[in-house]
């Protein structure tokens, strides 16, 4: 019996979010998103402002920092940032691994491990988080000096709250002779620069907004539709919500990957995304297993689940009171994982009867 089984893989984060910023139509210059970047504008010896200081921002800003004449970088709060903690494995190791791939795997679960025990500080035991802290604060103070600019970027908000940022470069960066981080609230973009509302006017080249995405658009902008032509959109139209992340009622046989309430303070989407696959595939079993045509969850379990997930949500470190892109305006989080990546695992690799109609 062929069965068709449709897998929406579309990252929450594709389309760039522009804030309303009075003026900006009227800057004479180029103005892009980093999403939408202007390879054919050369940044050398140019005024260049970048608006924002996100993960876009920290990737971005010491790239160009040592082309242009002056980099002004306009923060509305300050994020934590960890060390990256980038290496590559040296041969000598390699070939250890090649040898006992017991070792490799233990290596795995050490940092699977290391990224659990940051999901329950997020979303259990803030406790846990204290050392998180200490070496985000670390990551300023042997970095700057100025007293004044290790406030500007010490964020007030619990580590966290905001998207972790995982840098060795940004704050070396913002202490460069040609780097000002500006905190004063952006008043206008004028044709030739940007205002604050001091009053200051720094006149400006190009600006870069590293102002992130509309992360609250999922599987956007196809268009879905499930049973009686009921449209995904219209199904979401208060929030975007699925069962495991996975499921919506009324959408037969259809499964998202890395969809609504999937990501999270820690780990790797990586790691999300075979959570997932399990799940998928486990319900191909299923299908072969009763010769059915179509499975889909039960209304009542995705209402379960939702209630459980959005109490769950109450007492993380994502609703502490900060300004993120997990929560939207309303209130509601369709983005975070309130549990940990174990959790994930353990819930998507079966297929729980009670869960799913299959026929």
């Amino acid at each position: 019996m062929r069965t068709f089984v449709p897998i929406a893989a579309i990252p929450p984060m594709i389309a760039p979010s522009v804030p309303p910023i009075a003026g900006l139509e009227s800057f004479e210059g180029p103005a892009f998103h980093t999403a939408r970047w202007r390879h054919d504008v050369s940044l050398a010896d140019k005024r260049v402002a970048v608006i924002g200081t996100g993960c876009s921002a920290i990737q971005v800003v010491p790239a160009i920092q040592p082309d242009v004449a002056q980099l002004d970088v306009y923060q509305r709060s300050p994020g934590w940032t960890m060390p990256k903690m980038d290496f590559a494995y040296k041969e000598r190791t390699q070939r250890l691994f090649e040898r006992f791939p017991a070792i490799q795997k233990l290596d795995r679960k050490a940092t699977f491990a290391f990224m659990e025990l940051g999901a329950i500080g997020m979303t259990r035991k803030p406790w846990l988080l204290k050392p998180f802290e200490a070496a985000g604060r670390r990551n300023i103070t042997k970095a700057i000096a100025d007293p004044e600019l290790r406030a500007k970027v010490t964020p007030t908000d619990s580590i966290g709250c905001k998207r972790l940022m995982l840098t060795d470069e940004w704050y070396p960066t913002l202490t460069k002779p040609n780097v000002e981080l500006v905190t004063d609230r952006i008043a206008e973009v004028t044709p030739s620069g940007i205002r604050t509302a001091d009053g200051t006017e720094r006149p400006t080249d190009v600006i870069v907004l590293a102002t992130g995405f509309a992360s609250h658009a999922f599987v956007a902008p196809m268009e879905i539709l499930g049973v009686d032509g009921r449209a995904l959109a219209d199904e979401w139209s208060e929030v975007a919500r699925a069962y495991l992340g996975m499921s919506v009622p009324d959408f037969p046989n259809m499964f998202l990957l890395y969809g609504p309430n999937t990501n999270g303070g820690t780990g790797s989407v990586i790691d999300t995304i075979e959570s997932g696959m399990n799940h998928v595939i486990a319900a191909l079993e299923t299908l072969d297993k009763r010769q059915a045509s179509t499975i889909q969850v039960r209304r009542e379990a995705a209402d379960q689940f939702h209630h459980e997930l959005t109490t769950a949500l109450k007492d993380t470190v994502w609703h502490s009171g900060c300004t993120n892109w997990y929560v939207d305006e309303n209130g509601h989080d369709p983005n975070q994982w309130p549990w940990t990546w174990s959790e994930l695992r353990r819930r998507t690799a079966t297929i729980e009867p009670s869960a799913y109609e299959v026929a």
